[in-house]
């Protein structure tokens, strides 16, 4: 019975490595944040980051939707896909000790590698604050992600 489940989890597990629906990883630029992807068919990809703002112990998440723009998929095609996506969605974070939620967009470009299941992109994500009078610290999020594919 052990060796039918383990072969029902191994087999799960190589159908999603091939699927490569969704992804983990890093994103740094105005803060160190943790970033999960789930890719969809059309190219449109979901975000969800979670992570400090700053540097400075300020809690920041977001999700957002990204709609894929622009796809180069022959600009470099032993390299691999280029891309280009720009979304919208909901930020929360606790700036300057005070709770605040507002509104995230963002605009990427970047890759998807052919010979590994790795994605970078280089992106700005401008965010507006509703709540506090701290409404201008997201305008300058320029970041640089680095996911793994699964």
């Amino acid at each position: 019975m052990k060796k039918l489940i383990l072969a029902a989890v191994f087999c799960m597990l190589a159908a999603t490595t091939f699927a490569q629906s969704n992804g983990l990883g890093i994103r740094a630029g105005s803060g160190a944040e943790l970033q999960y992807e789930r890719y969809f068919g059309s190219g449109d990809v979901l975000k969800v980051n979670a992570g400090l703002f700053d540097f400075d112990g300020n809690f920041f998440g977001t999700v957002i939707y990204d709609w894929e723009c622009f796809n180069w998929a022959n600009w470099t095609p032993s390299a691999g896909n280029w891309f280009l996506q720009a979304g919208v969605g909901g930020a929360v974070g606790i700036l300057k000790d005070n709770f605040n939620l507002g509104v995230a967009g963002d605009v990427a470009f970047g890759i998807h590698f052919s010979g590994a299941p790795i994605t970078l992109a280089v992106d700005y994500r401008p965010t507006v604050f509703l709540f506090n009078d701290s409404w201008g610290d997201g305008f300058g999020s320029f970041g640089l992600s680095c996911t793994f594919r699964f």
